[in-house]
């Protein structure tokens, strides 16, 4: 089993078929050329809206399982430990509506385990997170990619979950490459992004500005 580093969360990829007009083939030629790279983790977030469900999401996320191991690349899989097991993947991901995390914990089998918290209330109502290896902070800014998203908290709200937690963060929500920068001196791990590289005419160049190297 794939051992968690914070160094995992650097440029943390997340994205489904919905999130590119339900175009599979596109999906799969992004995810390939973000793996050749360099992201440093990718999140299958097959969910919402126009996604795939049953027999067609699982084989995506086997071709999904495939081009991340070929690359070395962490595959975490949002919400759902079947799949998650079914696929082979590094680790789960889930939300404050999903599944309450101590039983995810419980059911990960040594697993990494990631959770999303908007602000210190929501991370003082989430209970034990001993077995919780990283926290995904956000929205940081607005965002259209999730139709359930939160109001963004800023970078005040993101430095405030900076002081009430010890785990290692990764930022979330409407980060570009015009704003990563600013996000990335509030002491976070890394920063994850779904439309930025999804739409992106160059993904080896948003990358390396995501990774601050640009």
């Amino acid at each position: 089993m794939l051992k968690f580093n914070p160094d995992m969360l650097r440029v943390y990829f997340i994205g489904g078929t919905q999130n590119i007009g339900g175009d599979k083939a596109k999906f799969i030629e992004q995810l390939t050329t973000a793996c050749q790279s360099g992201i440093t983790m990718f999140q299958y977030r097959e969910k919402g809206k126009g996604a795939l469900v049953g027999q067609e999401r699982l084989e995506l996320g086997q071709t999904v399982r495939d081009i991340t191991k070929q690359y070395g690349v962490p595959l975490i899989v949002d919400d759902d430990l079947a799949l998650a097991r079914a696929i082979d993947a590094d680790g789960i991901h889930v939300g404050q509506s999903d599944t309450p995390i101590q039983e995810i914990v419980k059911q990960a089998d040594g697993m990494i385990v990631g959770l999303s918290v908007h602000d210190p209330n929501e991370l003082m109502n989430s209970g034990d997170l001993t077995g919780v290896d990283y926290i995904g902070v956000g929205p940081i800014y607005a965002t259209n990619s999730k139709d359930d998203a939160k109001q963004p908290i800023g970078l005040d709200g993101l430095f405030t979950m900076n002081q009430a937690t010890l785990k290692p963060i990764v930022a979330i929500g409407g980060i570009h490459e015009d704003n990563v920068d600013a996000v990335l001196k509030h002491s976070v791990s890394g920063v994850a992004v779904i439309s930025d590289i999804m739409q992106s005419k160059n993904i080896p160049l948003t990358i390396k500005h995501l990774k601050g190297e640009a």
